[in-house]
Formats: C-alpha cells, structure tokens, sequence
C-alpha cells in the first residue's frame, strides 16, 4: 500500500461519515487535509467502539484501537497494511503532533463505557477535555499557530463543539442510557433526570436548556482570539467548523430547544452556504 492510497482510505471514511467536518476540511491545503482525515478516520475508530459495542466488547475494542495508534507511533509504521496505521504515522512525524492527547481522548472514551451522572459542570468538563479537547489540540496541531500558546483555547474549542453535540443528541443519548448534563443543573431548575428519561418538554426544561445554549455561547466566545493566531491556510476551514457548530447552536435555541422529538440539523445547502460565505469573507465578523 502507498502513502497515497492509504491517505485514500482515510478520506472516504471522513466522506462517508457525512459530518460537518468533512465540509470544512475542504478548504485546507492537500496536506494539512489528508492529515486530518487520517486523525479523524483514527478518532472515528475510537466513537464507533463506544457506540457500536458495549462493556467488555467496547472495552477490547479500544483496546485494539490502542494498538492501532501505537502500531503508529513504531519506527515500521511504513511496513504496515493497515491504512489508518500508516497514514496517521505519517501525520504525527510531519506536523510533529503530540502524543498526549491522543491517549486522552482513548480515556475519555473509556469513560463513555460505563456511563455516569456528573454530578457538577467542573467533572462534565473533564470529560469534555479527555473526548473533545484533546480532539482540538490535534486539529491545531495541523493547522498550525503562528505564535503563542493556543492549546487552551484548541481544548476549548472542542468543547464548545462537543457541547453542542451533547444538547443535538441528547434524546439519543438518554435512550442510550448516557446522561451527560449536570445533576446541579437539574436540580438548579427543578427538572429530573426521570424527567428527561421521559421526555418530558416543560418550561422547567427550556430553563434548563437555555442555561446550558448560554454556557456553550461562553466557550464559542472565548476561542475567538484563536483566529488572529492560525495560520493563514487554516483559517478558512476553522472558521467553517466554528460557524457550522455555531449555527448549530442558534438553530437548537430558535426551535424552542425542541431536542427530545426530533434530531435538529443543519442542512447540506446550508453547511455549503457557510462555506461559499467563508470562501468570500474569511475574517471572523
């Protein structure tokens, strides 16, 4: 297998997914692009074990995903057959990534096998740093930062988008037994997680609701100075991940917060709207 063809792989797994990632990926130079197909084909591994397997069988899985990344890190990741093996082996040595985040977001995922009630916002941001920081911090890594430290603000970044995830899925996510928002918060606005079991749509939940739409805003606000530092052929494709998420965000607070009947999205002429927008105004507004 070449380099090239192993790249290939990593692509149609990024295109078959159908995430707003992959849109946004298109803006990038050819090769921070392949690069960040091969992160997301290996981190695509790491979701698809929690959320096709469960227990034991998710447990080895990622055990088997582990392997696969430190097949990787080996001085023969050139002699493997393995697509994801040798591209993301590639990937690390040519923009030196660090290692670190990709053992954490290994953990995180572990933590998702035994699904927990986080009892405040400081332990549910833990988590939020081990899957979706961790996931920043590797996307910089290839984007590349012109000066500064920008690692705080690439974790907060995945958490912004993770955030945003958590209150699209989180009908999904409780008919999967996974509760992610703060028991304080629950309390907070006298909505139960039985509640939430039971899908309840109450002004108590909309309360609920907003409070966390406005925390997620927080972040959203916070990772702006994160554009004034990016390298100049990244910025276009960050600033399409942000906007597509951000958007995100604002369609789920325009709907009435309407997460429990339907899976709010939004739409491929819209994604690509966002992207014709970013072609003609690459500043942040």
């Amino acid at each position: 297998m070449t380099l090239d063809e192993a790249y290939s792989v990593c692509k149609s797994i990024a295109r078959q997914s159908g995430t707003s990632f992959y849109y946004g990926l298109q803006l990038l130079p050819v090769v921070k692009r392949r690069s960040m197909y091969a992160v997301y084909a290996w981190s695509r591994l790491c979701d698809d074990a929690v959320d096709e397997f469960s227990g034991e069988e998710a447990m080895s899985q990622l055990n088997r995903i582990q392997e696969v990344l430190e097949r990787a890190l080996a001085d023969d990741y050139e002699q493997q057959t393995d697509a994801i093996v040798y591209a993301l082996g590639d990937s690390i040595r040519r923009f030196q990534l660090p290692i670190a985040p990709f053992y954490g977001l290994l953990e995180g995922m572990r933590m998702d096998i035994q699904p927990q009630i986080y009892r405040t916002f400081d332990e549910l941001k833990e988590y939020l740093k081990r899957v979706a920081g961790t996931i920043g911090e590797m996307c910089i890594g290839i984007f590349g930062i012109r000066e500064g430290d920008a690692s705080e603000m690439a974790v907060d970044m995945g958490i912004a988008l993770q955030l945003t995830n958590i209150l699209r899925d989180l009908k999904e996510d409780v008919e999967r037994g996974r509760i992610y928002l703060p028991q304080e918060d629950f309390e907070r606005f006298g909505y139960s997680m039985g509640d939430l079991k039971a899908l309840r749509h109450t002004p108590a939940f909309i309360e609920l609701m907003s409070f966390q739409v406005s925390r997620a805003y927080q972040f959203y606000h916070r990772v702006r100075p994160l554009f004034s530092m990016v390298e100049p052929d990244s910025l276009r494709c960050m600033r399409v991940l942000y906007m597509v998420y951000f958007n995100l965000l604002k369609r789920i607070e325009e709907d009435g917060y309407n997460v429990l009947a339907r899976r709010i999205r939004i739409s491929t002429p819209r994604k690509l709207w966002l992207v014709g927008e970013t072609l003609w105004r690459p500043k942040m507004v």
